[in-house]
């Protein structure tokens, strides 16, 4: 199993207001490979903020059943 990368990326919100963020698990060797991968698979984030924070726990990996090679996105959802 590769390295599972955790990275935020936060984009700031058309009129003001906290940013967006959004949570990445990302299965590759190395961080700069998974910085790499997030952002060609997803070139809507452009001008975004890109923070690893982090390699995910064996357990937390094997919770989400997360591949090598995949990226998985994890996105808040508000109430009310």
């Amino acid at each position: 199993m590769a390295k599972v990368w955790k990275i935020i990326v936060s984009t700031e919100r058309m009129g003001g207001g906290a940013p967006l963020k959004e949570y990445f698990l990302v299965a590759v060797p190395d961080q700069v490979a998974a910085l790499m991968a997030l952002r060609q698979r997803r070139s809507d984030l452009i001008g975004a903020d890109f923070a690893v924070v982090g390699e995910a726990s064996p357990d937390f990996v094997e919770w989400l059943d997360v591949k090598d090679g995949q990226i998985l996105c994890v996105r808040e959802i508000g109430f009310g």
